[in-house]
């Protein structure tokens, strides 16, 4: 009875002293978790990459309304410009009462030609209001966000940039794609 009641005792011990380590095992990773804020620098340097890379935008540089550090928890802004002329500019925010992504402005139209949640709002065509601009608006969650190209602004190294039915398709992309990566709940 003395040798039971001895592995009992025995195995309860290490039962308790295996499960009263005083280093707890680190909690698994999660994939719902969100993604740390990106910083107003960041958002800049996507902006600039895509004109750069994707719409041969040549001597682009940002022009960050925020100090570039600044986590963007709520939303941002970020323009870019050739020399003195403004060339296009991605603004975001946080707008859960706000549906609306195109933020009140007349004009937009909603494209489901170039991706379901697509306003677009092409000012070469407008008769009443021309200009060279074209902005692209989203809601995604409860995210408004508008990319704006001024398109013969834009200087490629083949000379004026005039925005083709490719070019706004990867517009819609990067404007879809970055305000995703932004709207995930924080």
């Amino acid at each position: 009875m003395r040798i039971g009641l001895l592995a009992v005792v025995t195995t309860v011990a290490l039962a308790l002293a295996a499960g009263c380590s005083s280093s707890q095992p680190a909690a698994p990773p999660t994939s719902s978790q969100a993604p740390p804020p990106i910083t107003q620098g960041e958002l800049c340097n996507v902006l600039k990459n895509f004109f750069t890379t994707e719409l041969h935008a040549v001597d682009a540089r940002t022009i960050p309304n925020i100090s570039t550090d600044a986590l963007l928890k709520h939303g941002g802004v970020c323009e870019l410009a050739q020399g003195q002329n403004p060339i296009g500019s991605y603004s975001v925010r946080n707008a859960p009462d706000d549906a609306d992504p195109t933020w009140g402005r007349r004009g937009f139209v909603m494209t489901p030609e170039l991706g379901e949640a697509v306003w677009v709002y092409d000012q070469r065509t407008d008769q009443g209001n021309p200009s060279n601009t074209v902005r692209f608006a989203t809601r995604i969650n409860k995210w408004n966000a508008v990319l704006e190209i001024r398109d013969t602004e834009i200087q490629t190294d083949k000379g004026e940039l005039h925005l083709t039915d490719d070019d706004k398709r990867k517009s819609v992309k990067f404007l879809t794609e970055l305000t995703t990566r932004l709207a995930v709940d924080r």
